[in-house]
């Protein structure tokens, strides 16, 4: 129970500390079930910067920067269908080891932003 408690207070800090690093007043925060609602236990993951998401990211997609992507553990249920996207497919490809490493048992590599809107059919908003 404890543990469990830790993990809340976990996310919760992150999430403010995401919400006070926010100085760009363009960047859209994605709230974590505007893509998971709509699209049936699939959560597409945008690893890039919050400037980087500003100048065009997957319809649905929600941003967390790569190195923070295990904030989502206490999220998701780790069978959850997960896709991660950047710009050229590396910073994806380390999230993707780092909640494989975590548990996670069904993410994939969706490569740069161009790849995985073509594998998923999602349009790039700009």
């Amino acid at each position: 129970m404890f543990n469990q408690f830790m993990k809340h207070i976990t996310f919760l800090l992150v999430l403010f500390l995401f919400s006070c690093n926010n100085i760009d007043n363009n960047y859209k925060e994605a709230r974590f079930s505007d893509f998971y609602n709509s699209n049936s236990n699939k959560l597409l993951i945008d690893v890039r910067t919050p400037e980087e998401w500003n100048t065009g990211y997957l319809k649905s997609a929600i941003n967390v920067e790569w190195q923070n992507i295990t904030s989502i553990e206490s999220l998701i249920s780790k069978d959850e269908e997960i896709y991660l996207y950047c710009r050229s497919g590396n910073r994806s490809s380390k999230a993707t080891k780092a909640l494989t490493e975590a548990g996670f048992i069904n993410v994939t590599n969706a490569g740069s932003i161009q790849e995985a809107s073509l594998l998923l059919d999602i349009n790039i908003i700009n």
